[in-house]
C-alpha cells in the first residue's frame, strides 16, 4: 500500500477517534441537554449552519462543522468543498467532522446537503497545496542499464504510463542530457513500488508513449517498425510482449511510414487512438485491429495524447517544435465530429507563459495525461518543468524552474528537472515523471 493511502487511512482513524473523544467530552460536560445531539435528521426541519474550524488547511485536514439537524448517519450527509465531495467521518447531530478533499481549489465554499435540503456556510475555507518531488528510480547514468532493486537501478526513461493496479510502465532509450538522440538501452520495463523492483519486460524494442486500458489493464504502445506496428502487454499473460499489426482499409490515405509516438485509450468507445508524424489521427479497434483515419492535421510529431474524464470524447494532443502552425502547442479534437472540431488551444509562439490556456506558451511539450479530476499534466520538455491545465482552462507550473535544467528533489521552491518527457498518473493522484535528461523516474506527491 502506498504512502498516500496509508496517510489517508491514518487520517480517517485519527479523525474518528477525535470525534468520539469530543463527543464523550460534550456529554460529560453537561451538554447532553442539547436536544440536537444524537438526534436523527428531521426532514421537516431545516439544516442550520453555525461555523467551522479550522478555516484553512490541506488535503485530509480534519474540519469540525457545527450547526443543527445534521443527523447521525454519515452516509446520508453530503459535504462539498467547492465541487469536491469531502469524506464525512461522523456526526453527533450538531457537530460533524469531515476531511478536506484533494485539490478543491484555493478558496472553498463549504456546502452541506441532507435529503433534499442544501445549505452553504457564509465564510470560506482557504486550501493550501504542497507538491513534493522524489526520485524513485535511476541514478543519472546515461550509458548503462540495470534492473532489480530500485535503489540500484539505472535507466533512461522516455515515456510511461500507470495502470489501474499502480504498475508503472517505463519505455527507456538512451538520450543524453543535451537531448542528443540515441538508439541504445531500449527497454520496456515495469516498476513495482511495493516490491521496490524494476523489472525488464523486453529489450531492443523501439517503444513510444504507452496507454493503459482502464478496464482490461492491457498496455498498448506504438512502434516504428512498420506503418501499422504496435505492441500490447496483457496482465493476464504476465505482460508478455505481443506484436500487433493494424488492418488498414483497402482504399484511402495512409501514412508513408510508421512514425507514431503515442497512444491513448478512449474509455467511452474502448478504442485506441494514435497520431502519425504525417498528420493522420487514427482509431484502432482493440479486438480486430481494424483502423479508421478520422482526421489529418499538418505533419509534425505529437508525443502526447489524452482524454479527460469530464469530456470523454475530446482528444487532447501535444505538439513539439516541428509541427508547423501547431508547433509547441496543445490542440484538441472531438473524435465524434472530427471534421469540424480540430483546434489549437494554446497561445502563439514558443516560450513559458502561465495563465489562460489561449495565451499560454509551451516549449516542446511531450507526453500529457489527465487525472480523474480533469487536470491535464504536461511534461514541458524544453522548459524543464511540469505544467498543468486545470478544468477551467488555466495553465500553471506545478514544479520546476522554467528554462533552468537540473536535478533536485523537494518542493516548489527547489525542485529541478532536465528535459522531462514522460507523464503517468497513479490511482491516488501521484504524478510520475520520466525525467529523461536526468536519467531518473521522479514522483510528484500532491497534498
Amino acid at each position: 500500500m502506498n504512502n498516500m493511502k496509508l496517510n489517508s487511512h491514518k487520517a480517517l482513524k485519527q479523525a474518528y477517534v477525535f470525534l468520539l473523544v469530543s463527543t464523550f467530552i460534550m456529554f460529560s460536560c453537561g451538554e447532553s441537554d442539547d436536544k440536537t445531539i444524537g438526534e436523527e435528521y428531521d426532514p421537516k426541519k431545516p439544516i442550520e449552519l453555525n461555523s467551522f474550524y479550522p478555516d484553512s488547511g490541506r488535503y485530509l485536514e480534519k474540519v469540525l462543522l457545527t450547526g443543527k439537524n445534521f443527523g447521525t448517519d454519515p452516509e446520508q450527509i453530503r459535504v462539498w468543498f467547492n465541487n469536491r465531495r469531502a469524506a464525512v467521518v461522523g456526526s453527533t447531530g450538531s457537530r460533524m467532522y469531515v476531511l478536506a478533499p484533494r485539490l478543491p481549489g484555493d478558496t472553498c465554499v463549504i456546502s452541506v446537503a441532507i435529503g433534499n435540503d442544501s445549505v452553504v456556510y457564509d465564510k470560506t475555507f482557504r486550501y493550501f497545496t504542497s507538491v513534493v518531488v522524489t526520485t524513485i528510480a535511476g541514478n543519472g547514468n546515461h550509458e548503462d542499464y540495470q534492473d532489480g532493486d530500485l535503489s540500484q537501478s539505472i535507466l533512461q526513461p522516455w515515456f510511461m504510463c500507470v495502470d489501474k493496479e499502480d504498475n508503472i510502465f517505463v519505455m527507456t532509450r538512451s538520450k543524453g542530457p543535451d537531448g542528443s538522440w540515441g538508439s541504445t538501452n531500449m527497454h520496456v520495463t515495469r516498476i513495482d513500488q511495493e516490491a521496490n523492483e524494476l523489472i525488464t519486460i523486453a529489450r531492443d524494442v523501439i517503444a513510444n508513449a504507452p496507454a493503459a486500458d482502464p478496464e482490461t489493464g492491457v498496455i498498448s504502445f506504438p512502434t516504428e517498425t512498420t506503418v501499422g506496428s504496435f505492441c500490447t502487454l496483457d496482465p493476464k499473460e504476465m505482460w508478455g510482449l505481443r506484436y500487433r499489426e493494424m488492418k488498414w482499409p483497402p482504399e484511402g490515405d495512409r501514412p508513408d511510414a510508421g512514425y507514431k509516438h503515442s497512444m491513448v485509450v478512449n474509455p467511452t468507445d474502448g478504442c485506441i487512438y494514435t497520431r502519425y508524424y504525417f498528420g493522420h489521427i487514427v482509431k484502432i479497434d482493440p479486438r480486430t485491429y481494424e483502423v479508421e483515419t478520422i482526421y489529418k492535421t499538418q505533419q509534425g510529431d505529437s508525443f502526447g495524447l489524452t482524454f479527460v474524464p469530464q469530456k470523454p470524447n475530446i482528444l487532447y494532443m501535444s505538439f513539439i517544435g516541428n509541427a508547423g502552425v501547431n508547433a509547441h502547442s496543445i490542440c484538441s479534437i472531438d473524435v465524434t465530429d472530427p471534421e469540424n472540431t480540430f483546434k489549437k488551444l494554446s497561445g502563439s509562439g514558443v516560450g513559458h507563459r502561465d495563465g489562460a490556456l489561449e495565451n499560454a506558451q509551451f516549449r516542446s511539450p511531450a507526453q500529457i495525461f489527465s487525472d480523474a479530476d480533469g487536470n491535464i499534466y504536461i511534461a514541458d520538455t524544453e522548459n524543464h518543468c511540469i505544467r498543468r491545465i486545470t478544468p477551467d482552462n488555466m495553465v500553471e507550473t506545478v514544479l520546476g524552474m522554467p528554462g533552468t535544467p537540473g536535478w533536485k528533489d523537494g518542493g516548489k521552491e527547489e525542485a529541478l528537472f532536465n528535459r522531462p518527457m514522460g507523464i503517468g498518473i497513479g490511482t491516488d493522484g501521484s504524478i510520475y515523471v520520466g525525467d529523461n535528461g536526468n536519467a531518473r523516474v521522479r514522483k510528484l506527491s500532491i497534498n
